[in-house]
């Protein structure tokens, strides 16, 4: 079951966190981050997948794609794991093109996922895993 909604209430320190230009091959060195901090995950590749989309996301709808950067942090603890991807904030050129499924993908290969809104509209979305220990 999906369930978008608030973090949890406390986040385990990162265990890693990565930040990158906002360029299209960011989005692969984010998905590197993810498998190199989540060895043994038996669920790093649906995280993968996740922030593979939240990268692509962060480029295409703000700033960080506009010669900005993004952050791409994992958190991991016994049977759990998330990753975030920060972006620098709302686009100044008008949106590019896309599916809109980015998000969709997202929702059904995680358990959890959402965003925060921050200071100056910059967005952290996460997506979470959990798996029996």
């Amino acid at each position: 079951m999906h369930r978008v909604g608030a973090a949890r209430t406390s986040e385990p320190p990162p265990a890693a966190e990565l930040v990158l230009p906002g360029i299209a091959a960011s989005v692969r060195a984010a998905r590197r981050l993810v498998s190199v901090a989540l060895p043994g995950c038996p669920r790093v590749d649906d995280l993968m997948l996740a922030v593979s989309e939240l990268a692509s996301n962060a480029l295409a709808w703000s700033a960080s794609g506009e010669g900005g950067t993004f952050t791409v942090l994992v958190r991991v603890a016994p049977g759990w794991a998330r990753c975030e991807v920060a972006d620098d904030g709302p686009a100044v050129l008008p949106p590019g093109r896309g599916n809109g499924m980015g998000l969709v993908i997202v929702a059904e290969v995680t358990d959890r996922s959402g965003h925060v809104i921050g200071s100056g509209g910059s967005r952290t979305a996460w997506a979470e895993v959990s798996w029996p220990l």
